[in-house]
């Protein structure tokens, strides 16, 4: 993984653009909200198995004309920049996976794993992000590694009328929720 430059810590006056981020090293892990850089140092492997299994488990139940794919780049806004790489993200199936990044407007589930680092990110301020840019599922998945006692899905969907999520559930051992068609996923099974 390449490290940031000194000066890179620093913000561009009026925040970070898209063309700042484009410039970065591709393997820097770095995310963008409010316009302001967030760096990520690479996830603890429990963390990056409960997000194998939870792809492994969800993919193959999606509706026809969705993918998922794990820890992409996705764009939200552009002023100020929201560029953020939830850990999973269901999209529409017509965009290339040579797309970098993914279009805000073109997903359908952002899932943020939470872990000790990431906690308000997670649970605040990525969820308002993908609530603004109109994406209509989210879930966190809470786990021991988050200060959680078990593997826990939070499901939200996006009231269209105020534009904010509310939540429909909080799912234990077992995440049954809709996505175009049903989903059942056995929580107990991602760790």
């Amino acid at each position: 993984m390449t490290a940031l430059s000194h000066d890179m810590l620093y913000p561009p006056p009026d925040g970070w653009t898209l063309a700042d981020v484009q410039a970065l090293p591709e393997d820097c892990r770095v995310e963008v909200l409010d316009g302001a850089l967030i760096v990520n140092p690479l996830p603890l492997p429990v963390r990056q198995r409960i997000i194998r299994r939870l792809s492994a488990a969800l993919e193959p139940q999606l509706a026809e004309g969705w993918q998922l794919e794990i820890d992409i780049d996705v764009m939200l806004a552009e002023d100020p920049l929201d560029y953020l790489s939830p850990d999973v993200v269901v999209f529409d199936a017509a965009i290339p996976l040579t797309t970098r990044p993914i279009p805000g407007n073109a997903i359908l589930l952002a899932v943020e794993v939470v872990s000790r680092g990431s906690r308000r990110e997670d649970r605040g301020s990525k969820p308002l992000a993908y609530a603004e840019a109109g994406i209509p599922h989210f879930w966190r998945i809470e786990s021991p590694a988050s200060g959680a006692l078990a593997i826990t899905a939070h499901t939200f969907e996006l009231d269209e009328g105020s534009g904010e999520y509310r939540e429909t559930g909080a799912h234990h051992p077992r995440l049954a929720t809709t996505l175009v068609t049903p989903v059942d996923i056995d929580l107990t099974a991602l760790s």
